[in-house]
């Protein structure tokens, strides 16, 4: 790997861990083997090590959150689910330490603002597309699924804390999905709740709440 490669490596996991406006450029060097100076011949400040980040968070991102990109069924969007966890999660600093990023790294903050719209329009559009197919009922009232969208966004920036609150519990994938499966669950159809048990309960019979929801 790259020095340019490992210092980013260190940088999001000291992220990550320490929250970034805690974490300065020394940090970065120790944990990448470097002196200071080497670190700052590839990356002269942490603005400029955040900014690299978000680039690369924003080339992963890109495929997963297009518009032209379609996840129709139930089982699409227990995947896209999945992609969504693997990625936040990695970057989890971005999305939690919103205050910091308004703050310090307001170029950033509108990135960040850019990607929590586009996923939550694109789940969003999923449940439209789902209450026009029969899948879940229609909207109670205006723009109620814009709102679950937005609540289901709020559960996915949650979840991101808990590995730094509470420990990765054992089945962390697993309960992501759970949870946000919950905010849907009591919307199906009575065909959606036959199609979600006999295609995603399966997948999350094994989930313990008492024991995963522990927190």
């Amino acid at each position: 790997m790259k020095t340019k490669d490992k210092i980013l490596e260190s940088s999001i996991s000291l992220f990550n861990q320490n929250g970034l406006i805690n974490v300065r450029l020394q940090h970065i060097a120790d944990k990448t083997g470097i002196s200071v100076g080497n670190l700052a011949y590839h990356y002269y400040s942490k603005e400029a090590i955040l900014e690299q980040i978000v680039t690369q968070l924003n080339t992963l991102l890109e495929p997963i959150i297009d518009d032209k990109k379609k996840f129709p069924g139930l089982m699409d969007f227990d995947t896209q689910l999945a992609r969504y966890y693997h990625l936040l999660m990695k970057y989890s600093f971005f999305f939690i330490d919103l205050i910091e990023l308004k703050r310090n790294f307001p170029k950033q903050y509108t990135v960040r603002k850019h990607i929590t719209e586009s996923i939550t329009h694109q789940i969003y559009n999923w449940l439209k597309r789902n209450e026009e197919d029969g899948i879940l009922i229609p909207e109670l009232r205006n723009d109620h699924y814009m709102i679950i969208a937005h609540t289901i966004w709020m559960v996915i920036t949650f979840y991101l804390t808990r590995p730094i609150d509470h420990g990765s519990p054992e089945d962390s994938e697993r309960v992501f999905k759970e949870m946000v499966w919950s905010q849907i669950l009591p919307h199906f159809t009575e065909a959606g709740r036959l199609e979600f048990d006999l295609l995603i309960e399966r997948l999350l019979d094994s989930f313990t709440p008492d024991r995963a929801l522990d927190y």
